[in-house]
C-alpha cells in the first residue's frame, strides 16, 4: 500500500517539459506535478497545452439517460423496476412513491429522484443515514447516468 508523501515516477512521454511526477495523497487518488517549463510549441509555431498528468476522469456522462430505477438488493425485491417521473420520494412513510416500510435503514422521507433540464437527479432528504450514489455520500443534487447505483437504507436500486 503506498504511503502519504511517497514520491513515484510517472511515465515520460518524451515531452521536453520533463518526467511528470506523482505525489500519493490518499488511497483515492494522486496529486500530479511537472516541470515548469512551457510546453513544446507545434510545428506551426503555436504552443500546445501539456496533457494532462494523473488518471484519466471517470466518464459517466457517456451514458444515457435513465429511465427507471431497478431493485438489486434486499432479494425479495430484486429485480422490482419503477419508473421515473417528473419527482418520485423514497422511504418508509405510505406516502412515498417507493416504499420501503421494512427497511429500518431507510428515514421516513429519505430521497427524491426528479427530471430537470433533461436529466434525472437524486436528493437526499436530511435522511439519518444518508442516501449513497456509486458508494459515495449525497450532499446536493447529483445527475444520475444509466448504471448508476443508489443506495437508500439497506435497499440498491440501480438506474437504467
Amino acid at each position: 500500500m503506498p504511503s502519504a508523501g511517497r514520491w513515484r515516477p510517472r511515465r515520460d512521454l518524451g515531452r521536453r517539459v520533463g518526467v511528470a511526477l506523482a505525489l500519493t495523497a490518499s488511497l483515492a487518488g494522486a496529486v500530479a506535478c511537472s516541470s515548469d517549463e512551457a510546453p513544446p510549441s507545434a510545428p506551426d509555431g503555436t504552443t500546445r497545452p501539456a496533457a494532462a498528468a494523473g488518471p484519466p476522469p471517470k466518464h459517466r456522462a457517456k451514458r444515457g439517460v435513465p429511465t427507471r430505477l431497478v431493485v438489486l438488493q434486499p432479494r425479495v425485491r430484486k429485480g422490482s423496476a419503477y419508473p421515473i417521473g417528473v419527482e418520485i420520494t423514497l422511504g418508509r412513510a405510505p406516502s412515498c412513491s417507493i416504499g420501503l416500510p421494512d427497511d429500518t435503514f431507510a428515514s421516513q422521507l429519505h430521497a427524491r429522484v426528479f427530471t430537470q433540464d433533461g436529466g434525472v437527479w437524486v436528493e437526499d432528504l436530511g435522511s439519518t443515514n444518508g442516501t449513497h450514489l456509486n458508494g459515495g455520500r449525497v450532499t446536493a443534487p447529483t445527475a444520475l447516468v444509466q448504471g448508476d447505483r443508489v443506495q437508500v437504507g439497506n435497499t440498491i436500486f440501480e438506474a437504467q
